[in-house]
Parts: C-alpha cells; structure tokens; sequence
C-alpha cells in the first residue's frame, strides 16, 4: 500500500523524441532514447541554484521554488510541521497582506498553489510571461518576510486537521496506507503521514512554525526553476535582483535512517465502509541515495514487467486469465532520499477470496525469481518508460517537477539527464540480480483491507 506508481512517478527524466539508438543486451534490438531538456543552470552567492528550461510553445511561464524540506525531516513530536508551514506560507509579509498572495497571481490571470512530500516542499505559480518578475518578487518576499500571528496560525490549523479528516480519516484505504507505512519505516521519518499526526496537529502554533521556517526556508536550501516562454539570462537577472538580497543561513545536512527494525508481517485495518478487499505487500528497497542503489534501475524495469500496466505479468494473469482479481499491479519509486518500497497491490473480484489473490501474485513473483525475464519483456518495458519521457514533454509542469524532485532528493541535473540511457542499458541479468536482493519475505509488510466482521 506504499509504492502504488507507475514508472512515471520521479523517474522521468528528459524531453523530445530525437535520433540516438541504444542497443538492447543481445544486440537485436534497438530503441529509440528521448532527446534531451535544453535545461540551464545557475547559483547566486547566497547558494540559491537556477534551473530554466525555455520553450517559446506558448507566452507562459510555471515559476517554482523547492525547499530541501519535507515530512521526514520535522523534530520529535511536531509531525505535520512541514505541511502546515506550506499552509502559513500564504499568510502573508509586510507588504503582501495575509491571502492576497493568491488573489494578486488571480487578478493577473495566473493560478498558484504548493505541495509538500516527505523530501521537499514547493510552491508554484502559472502566469504570462510578463508577470515572472511580480511572482518571483512575491516568492523571494515570503521566502524571509514571512509574518505569523495567532490570529492567522489558529484557524489554519483546524484547517489542515479537516484536510486531513477529509482526505485520510473518510479513507480507509489511507489509513491502511499510514499503518503500513509505519510498520514499515517506524513512527518517524517516512512511516509519520506528511499531513502528521492529529494529537500533534493540535499542538503547532506560532514558535514551532516560526522556528521551521527559520532553519529550514533559506535561499541555500531552495531551488528555483523556470520554465516557459523566458531565456536563462533573464531568470538570472530577476533571480539576482530578488532573491540575491536574501541572506543565507546555516543549514544541518538532513539524514534518513536505513531501517527501524524488524517488520511486522502483517497490518490489517477492518472498516465498515469496506465494500471491496484490498490486498498489498511492500519490500523494503534501495533509492537512488541509499541501500544497495546499484540497484534502482533494476528494479524500475522489473516493476514494469511485473505490474506497471495491462500488459504485466500480474495483470494478465490474476485479471485477464484467472479472472481471480480486478486489479493488480507492481510500484516502485528511486526518488526518495532514504530507503523505498518495492511494492505489489491487487483488488480481488467480487466474492473473490483475498487469500487466493495473494497467493497468485506471489506464484508470479516466484517465476519471476526462479524462471527470469524475457529480452522481448525488458524491451517492451524499456519501450513504455522511455516514451512517458515523450509524452511528459507535452506538459508545462512535468520537466520542473522531474527536476525538482531530483535535485531536492541529492540527485543533479546530469543524473536527470541520463535516465533514459541508464534505463535503455539495464539487462536481464541486473533485473533478476535485483528482483532477488529485494524481494526477501523477512522484508516486507503485507496490508489487507477489509469489510468490518459481522
């Protein structure tokens, strides 16, 4: 119940169809690789970094800051700091009054709005071309001017509890989700929910968000990236004339743990809104920064063939062929900046016996493990992820984000950039070698959804 993804969560990584070819393992095989984003990059002497990624498709721009904070790096007992802070972030500076940040991107025809993970937060706005330097001088303001009162913090606060009361409480499937993750991680880092526990909720006020912003919302902690109908050297300029007054600060390097401990082997969460079973089973799993992440290609692949679409393993077999299951899919995610999950899901049919799903799913893993993968199976996996790097070039946000979430996460833009080679290069050999090394019984955590006993 972890690592629900495709291969386009945090792993697409370049831009436009173009000629280079990359041969697969035996040589028979040829795929076409994406050409590469026309990105740019820059740093201010407060540490700031720049990334720009010019396209004249349209007379917009999406202007985005990420900050190396999120969910996994809040002190003991203030869980949901980091996602209330984004939520304070809008209430305004000395010369931004609280909510017109919103209404003045509005008013200018623009939309704005801002997310936080376990790894980072950001905030972004949409707006024509002409109004970058209104927003950028907006987000540099609040980047150290922000001003909190009692006034302002107390009412959000019930706000981002009925969010979470919304979004996590009326879900089963979310609550299971936060069970596993704690089984999974420990009740900290990743295994605390990024919109945080409600008993701690309760307890943030003005000192513990003031505190927040102060250590962590610094310009040599952030990262501004551009894209759209602009030039490098006009980013640089604004950036320069904004964001340069800002002062760095000392920032204490963030650390992940490997693991907690030893994993339950199974969380169930029984709910009288249940109306249809769900079976999961997560393992722990190396990232691109932590654990054996020679790895994380590997298992990028494997997920595809496994259950990354209606043509998997799991899929054709558990829905199409047994017609035990009407779902079933593989997930895994490199990005994090600690340990991942590799991660399985599927929905029995109606009537169908969960016990039966979850023993067809690992009689594929076991063939998976013991019989291998076909070159046919890695090419049309390798196939499907490099043309999400196509198709995510159609959209203004996707370069940004795929940049932000790396460079955020201690991976650079070359990193980036070489994802589709790396992926083509992967063989039949890594596939299974990593299949193995993670796919271990002693460590994973199995999740059952289920109606409430009568």
């Amino acid at each position: 119940m972890i690592t629900r993804r495709t291969a386009l969560s945090g792993l697409l990584a370049a831009g436009a169809i173009a000629a280079p070819r990359i041969a697969s393992a035996q040589g028979a095989i040829t795929l076409p690789l994406p050409g590469r984003f026309g990105v740019e990059t820059f740093s201010l002497a407060n540490g700031l970094r720049g990334v720009v990624l010019p396209s004249a498709r349209a007379p917009v721009v999406l202007h985005m800051v990420w900050y190396e904070v999120g969910g996994a790096d809040e002190p003991e007992g203030q869980s949901g700091i980091a996602h209330f802070l984004e939520h304070l972030m809008f209430k305004g500076t000395p010369t931004v009054p609280p909510g017109e940040f919103s209404k003045i991107v509005a008013r200018s025809g623009g939309r704005d709005n801002a997310f936080t993970s376990h790894d980072y937060t950001g905030y972004h706005q949409i707006v024509a071309s002409d109004r970058l330097e209104m927003v950028m001088e907006m987000e540099a303001d609040r980047m150290t001017n922000l001003v909190l009162t009692e006034k302002e913090v107390v009412p959000e606060r019930d706000v981002v509890l009925e969010e979470r009361r919304s979004r996590i409480e009326n879900s089963p499937a979310a609550l299971l989700d936060e069970a596993a993750r704690e089984a999974m991680f420990g009740r900290r880092g990743y295994g605390i929910p990024v919109s945080g526990w409600p008993d701690e909720i309760r307890k943030l006020g003005v000192p513990e968000a003031i505190a927040f912003y102060r250590r962590f919302y610094a310009p040599n902690n952030a990262i501004l990236i551009v894209a759209g109908d602009t030039s490098v050297e006009t980013v640089r300029r604004l950036a320069e004339k904004h964001y340069g007054p800002i002062a760095r600060r000392d920032v204490a390097p963030r650390t992940r743990s490997a693991q907690h401990g030893e994993l339950p082997r199974l969380v169930v969460r029984r709910d009288q809104r249940v109306r249809q079973p769900q079976w999961g089973r997560d393992f722990l799993a190396p990232s691109y920064r932590m654990g054996e992440t020679r790895h994380a290609f590997a298992l990028q692949v494997a997920a595809q063939i496994l259950g990354g679409s209606q043509i998997s393993r799991l899929y054709r077999s558990l829905v199409v062929d047994k017609k035990i299951a009407v779902s079933a899919n593989a997930g895994y995610s490199a990005g994090a900046l600690g340990l991942s999950s590799f991660g399985f899901g599927a929905t029995p049919a109606p009537q169908g016996d969960i016990a039966k799903v979850e023993a067809a799913v690992m009689e594929e893993v076991d063939r998976f493990l013991q019989g291998g993968v076909t070159e046919e199976e890695i090419t049309r996996a390798k196939r499907r992820m490099l043309a999400s790097v196509v198709y995510a070039r159609d959209s203004l946000a996707s370069g940004p984000h795929i940049f932000g979430q790396a460079l955020t996460t201690g991976r650079t833009v070359a990193d980036v950039i070489a994802w589709p080679e790396r992926i083509a290069a992967v063989t039949a050999a890594e596939i299974e070698a990593a299949a193995r090394a993670v796919l271990v019984p002693a460590r994973a955590v199995t999740s059952h959804l289920l109606p409430a006993e009568t």
